[in-house]
């Protein structure tokens, strides 16, 4: 069966109570150059994982850099994260989750998704064991 790739809007994080929320509270995993800030959600809601891609301005001067970066980063996630939803699903756990880009080089599209395949599933073996 093919997985469902797909990243809608629902599933994007644009709260801005739930964005700070992570920032002032979350855990992170770095796996340079990507951070991922991760935390519990604080009410249940129907959609199991938000998530949010960032690259700042400091780094990546040229929007067109930075929303080179952030395309790569969410292809790379929209095609990862399955495991991580189904996961999260048994284990009836709700995230919200940030990638940060940190490096100052653009790195291939190959380069990130690796990056993002750790960190999903480092989160993946996170919480599931949290379901045994």
């Amino acid at each position: 069966m093919q997985p469902n790739n797909k990243f809608p809007k629902i599933e994007k994080l644009k709260s801005i109570k739930d964005i700070d929320g992570l920032f002032n509270g979350g855990k992170s995993i770095h796996e340079t150059p990507i951070r991922a800030i991760y935390k519990k959600k604080a009410e249940k809601t129907k959609i199991t994982l938000n998530v949010g891609v960032s690259v700042p301005k400091k780094l990546h001067k040229l929007a067109v850099n930075r929303n080179l970066l952030k395309r790569r980063m969410r292809e790379a996630y929209r095609l990862n994260n399955h495991q991580l939803k189904q996961t999260l699903l048994t284990s009836e756990t709700q995230l919200n989750v940030m990638f940060v880009y940190t490096s100052k080089q653009i790195l291939s599209y190959i380069e990130i998704e690796d990056k993002i395949k750790v960190i999903l599933n480092r989160l993946n073996s996170m919480f599931g064991k949290s379901a045994e």
